[in-house]
C-alpha cells in the first residue's frame, strides 16, 4: 500500500514538472518564419538583358593564356579562345540560347586567376576575361536566369 501511495505521488509530481515544462515551452519566444538563406556564391546582378530577344555571348581573351568557355545550360562544346582573340555563341538573329544559360570559363594553366567582366550591348553578352598570377587557379561562371538577370561567380 505504501508503495503504490509513493508510486502516485511520484506520478503526480511528475506531471507537475512536465506541466510546468510545457508551459515554460509555450511561452518561450516563436521563432520567425523566414525562408533559409541559400547558400550562393553569385555576386548582385552584374548586368540584364532581354530574354525574350535573341542573345548572342561573345567571350573574349584578354589574359595571356589559353581560357577555354563551355556552355552548361544549353550544352554546347567547348570552345578553345587564345589570347587576344573571341568566340561567340548563338547569334542575334536567331534565339539560339534560351534562358537560362550557364557559361564557364576556365584555363588548364595552373596558379592562373580569371576576372571577368560583363557588359551588354544590343542583347549581346560581351564576356570580357583578364589574368593574372596567383597561388591558385580561378573559374569563372557566368548565369542568365529565365528574367535576364546576369550574374558572375
Amino acid at each position: 500500500m505504501k508503495l503504490s501511495i509513493l508510486v502516485v505521488v511520484g506520478l503526480i509530481t511528475m506531471g507537475v514538472i512536465a506541466q510546468s515544462e510545457l508551459t515554460t515551452a509555450q511561452q518561450s519566444e516563436q521563432v520567425p518564419n523566414t525562408s533559409q538563406q541559400q547558400n550562393d556564391r553569385r555576386s548582385p546582378i552584374a548586368a540584364k538583358i532581354n530574354p525574350n530577344k535573341p542573345i548572342q555571348i561573345r567571350v573574349v581573351n584578354q589574359s595571356n593564356v589559353n581560357i577555354l568557355a563551355v556552355l552548361a545550360e544549353p550544352t554546347s562544346r567547348e570552345r578553345n579562345v587564345i589570347p587576344q582573340k573571341s568566340v561567340t555563341f548563338g547569334t542575334l538573329h536567331t534565339s539560339y540560347l534560351p534562358p537560362p544559360i550557364d557559361l564557364t570559363v576556365y584555363t588548364d594553366v595552373k596558379d592562373t586567376n580569371l576576372r571577368a567582366q560583363v557588359k551588354v550591348v544590343r542583347n549581346e553578352l560581351i564576356v570580357t576575361i583578364t589574368g593574372q598570377p596567383a597561388t591558385f587557379g580561378i573559374t569563372r561562371s557566368i548565369y542568365v536566369d529565365e528574367k535576364g538577370s546576369i550574374y558572375v561567380y
